[in-house]
């Protein structure tokens, strides 16, 4: 099993445009730390840059823990399609 939760955040698109993972805790520590975002080189950024906008909508109830989560076999197979199509949709 694993340490992590994962999340599919759209930007309210629809689409999915970043992956994000968190360390697996109580909703209300969400945030506060072990929080990271993504990046096409195959990294994961903790920057509070990275992780503001998805911040910014879990608090004003646009990114939902329960409906935004995704496996982390589903966060490997969107970011392997996303770094063999040559196109990454949100922010490198």
């Amino acid at each position: 099993m694993s340490d992590y939760k994962y999340y599919a955040f759209d930007y309210s698109t629809g689409v999915t445009r970043e992956i994000f993972r968190s360390v697996t805790g109580a909703p209300a520590e969400f945030g506060l730390h072990g929080l990271w975002r993504a990046k096409k080189d195959g990294s994961w950024s903790g920057d509070a840059l990275e992780l503001a906008p998805l911040l910014n909508s879990w608090m004003t109830g646009d990114f939902d823990l329960d409906d935004d989560e995704i496996t982390e076999e589903q966060a490997n197979a969107c970011l392997d399609q996303w770094r063999a199509s040559g196109s990454w949709p949100g922010r490198e």
